[in-house]
């Protein structure tokens, strides 16, 4: 016997039940006898209405069972037989898309991480590349102050230089002034 669960077919060791009728019993005995003119009220038009509806949570195949058609039973009608095939298809479809969608959101997910490598190892390759622009500056900083203190050293030196002239001319002036006076004081003091 199949019974559902909302989703899928359960099948149980039990008699499968009867096989509904097809068509409904004044109809089906028209088929072996002559018809006759008679109307009369069957019980089977005031059966609940067994319009088939695509369930949400589960498959239109647990959905027939339901309504009392085993549409596994065999090919009792050509349009529950379609009606079946239709739900099969369904069904696949329906696990083809889910398949997708789990595949995408693999792919996705992929994605996102290759692009999360890429922006790391971009960012990486920017630090590495500011870092040495950095070094460059600094090496070009120590160049510069010691092109500074050079030309400091020079213009110091040549200061010096200059102190040191001028001060020799100055001791050189002295000295012949010095010696003047002192010729000049030996004339005076003979």
């Amino acid at each position: 016997m199949t019974t559902s669960n909302g989703r899928f077919l359960q099948y149980t060791d039990q008699p499968p039940p009867p096989t509904p009728q097809v068509l409904p019993p004044w109809l089906a005995s028209l088929s072996s006898t002559p018809p006759s003119v008679s109307l009369s009220l069957s019980p089977w038009s005031h059966q609940p209405d067994t319009t088939m509806s695509i369930p949400v949570n589960g498959s239109m195949m647990g959905t027939l069972a339901c309504h009392g058609f085993n549409p596994l039973a065999g090919d009792q009608n050509p349009l529950l037989s379609e009606l079946a095939e239709c739900c099969k298809d369904l069904e696949q479809g329906k696990q083809s898309w889910v398949a997708h969608k789990k595949e995408a959101e693999w792919r996705l997910k992929r994605v996102q991480l290759q692009l999360e490598s890429e922006k790391a190892s971009r960012r990486k390759e920017k630090m590495e590349a500011i870092e040495a622009k950095v070094r460059a500056l600094r090496e070009e900083q120590r160049a510069s102050l010691d092109r500074i203190e050079a030309e400091y050293r020079e213009q110091l030196a040549g200061l010096r230089r200059e102190a040191e002239a001028k001060e020799q001319k100055l001791a050189d002036q002295w000295a012949a002034k010095h010696s003047r006076l002192t010729t000049f004081l030996k004339q005076m003091g003979t």
